[in-house]
Formats: C-alpha cells, sequence, structure tokens
C-alpha cells in the first residue's frame, strides 16, 4: 500500500498529490487536504498524529508533528489574548449606571473536573434543565448545549471552538456565586479553571450576563454572598455526584 493509500485509510481525507511524493511534498499536501475537508484544528491535530503513526516516512511524520507543536502554540497564544482582552472587559467594580451591555458570545469556558462519560454529559444536561425549570437561566435554542460546554462538558466529535451565546443568568449574583463556586468546591469538584485562564471568576462573569443583559464584572461576582439556605441547600442539590461520594456531600 502506498503513502497516499495509509493517509485515505487511516485519515478519511483524500491527499491531491502525484503518486511516489513523500516527505515535506507529502505532508503539505496532506496538510491542504484536512483544511479542504473542513478539519477544525481538534481534528487536524487529532489525524496529524494518526498519520505520523501511519504512514512510515521520517520526513513526512516529523511535518506532521512541527504542525502539531503549531497548532497548540497557536491554541495557547489565542488562548492569552482573549484572556487578556475579557480580564479587561470584566475588571473593576463599576456603578450599575456604567455596566455595559453583555458580549453576545462567550471566548472563555471552564474544564471539566472529572473523567467524561455520557451518563455525567446527561447530568450536566439536567443541571441545566433544573435551573431553567427553577427560573434561574432564561430558556432559549442551544441552551442547554451552550451552558454545558460553558462548563467545560463536550460530547465526542462537538466543536470545542464552537462559538456559545452567552447565557442570561435571571437571579441575582450572590447566587450565581454560590453555584460556581459549589461546583468548583467540595469533595468532587465539577469544573475547573482552564489552563491559561486568568482565574474562575473571570471565566464565570464571560459566560453569563444579567438579567438586563448587562455584562458582569467578574470583581463583584467573586463577592458575592448567598444569604439564603434554602437557596443554597436547592443550588448544591443540583451538582451531580458519583454515587459512591453523594453521601459525604
Amino acid at each position: 500500500m502506498s503513502l497516499i493509500e495509509n493517509i485515505m485509510k487511516y485519515c478519511g481525507v483524500e491527499v491531491d498529490a502525484a503518486p511516489g511524493t513523500r516527505g515535506d511534498a507529502l505532508a503539505e499536501a496532506f496538510f491542504r487536504a484536512l483544511v479542504d475537508a473542513g478539519k477544525d484544528y481538534v481534528e487536524q491535530r487529532h489525524l496529524l498524529l494518526v498519520a505520523a503513526d501511519h504512514v512510515f516516512d521520517l520526513d513526512f511524520g516529523t511535518a506532521c508533528l512541527q504542525r502539531v507543536e503549531r497548532l497548540d502554540a497557536f491554541r495557547k497564544r489565542r488562548e492569552a489574548l482573549v484572556d487578556r482582552e475579557v480580564a479587561k472587559r470584566h475588571s473593576g467594580v463599576v456603578k450599575n449606571k456604567d455596566w455595559a451591555v453583555g458580549e453576545a458570545y462567550a471566548s472563555l469556558r471552564f474544564a471539566a473536573a472529572r473523567e467524561v462519560t455520557a451518563e455525567l454529559v446527561d447530568a450536566v444536561e439536567g443541571m441545566v434543565g433544573m435551573l431553567v425549570e427553577g427560573g434561574y437561566v432564561e430558556p432559549r435554542a442551544d441552551l442547554v448545549r451552550d451552558l454545558r460546554q460553558g462548563l467545560g462538558y463536550y460530547r465526542p466529535g462537538e466543536d470545542p471552538f464552537r462559538l456559545r451565546r452567552t447565557v442570561r443568568w435571571l437571579k441575582g449574583q450572590n447566587a450565581l456565586h454560590f453555584w460556581v463556586a459549589a461546583m468548583l468546591g467540595g469533595r468532587e469538584p465539577l469544573i475547573r479553571v482552564a489552563e491559561g485562564d486568568s482565574g474562575c471568576w473571570v471565566t464565570a462573569a464571560n459566560l453569563f450576563i444579567d438579567r438586563q443583559g448587562r455584562a458582569l464584572t467578574y470583581s463583584r461576582l467573586e463577592h458575592g454572598v448567598l444569604r439564603s439556605e434554602e437557596q443554597q441547600k436547592w443550588l448544591r442539590s443540583l451538582i451531580p455526584y458519583t454515587p459512591n461520594t453523594a453521601v459525604l456531600i
């Protein structure tokens, strides 16, 4: 089997290259094929590694690994720039009358703190559904998927670079603070701060807008205090736990 046939077999893309092409020329044709096939950066990274494992040409494999390193560097650079911009927009405590209109889309997200399974993803969606039923977030199309992904829980094949709309939080910021803190803490955290992000409250302020559609400031959100024990108990009850730790919470 030729090198080009191996690429087609293991990576599922058609490479426009003359028979017998190898080395850097084959790698360049493969890179173009990935882009032309509409593969996102995550898929490109995966298929580059697959190709390096199954196409036994050292120059080709080296070029694939170099492209993976470039993608990793691009991701880190993009996250740092986005994080810096978001921090600027959400920094400081401002008066209500000066609050800016919230962003239409969230650029940051949390990361999953547990192993992502189909059952856990379903449970996270159930939690979001309960927030909707309880009047804590505004229902809309794609709300469940947007917030689930904002918490770092993706189903297989979902694009991590998909645009996620900000979520309108209908209750007070003290309740939002408590819910986020509960997911971050306890004996079995559900979420964690993603690599490269400034912190949990910058991320939370980026994911949500208030009921009037205004941007949240992370310094105000960070210092929220929810005094209602009934609300505390209800919000904590929404967080899914695995059976062997549920009794410890």
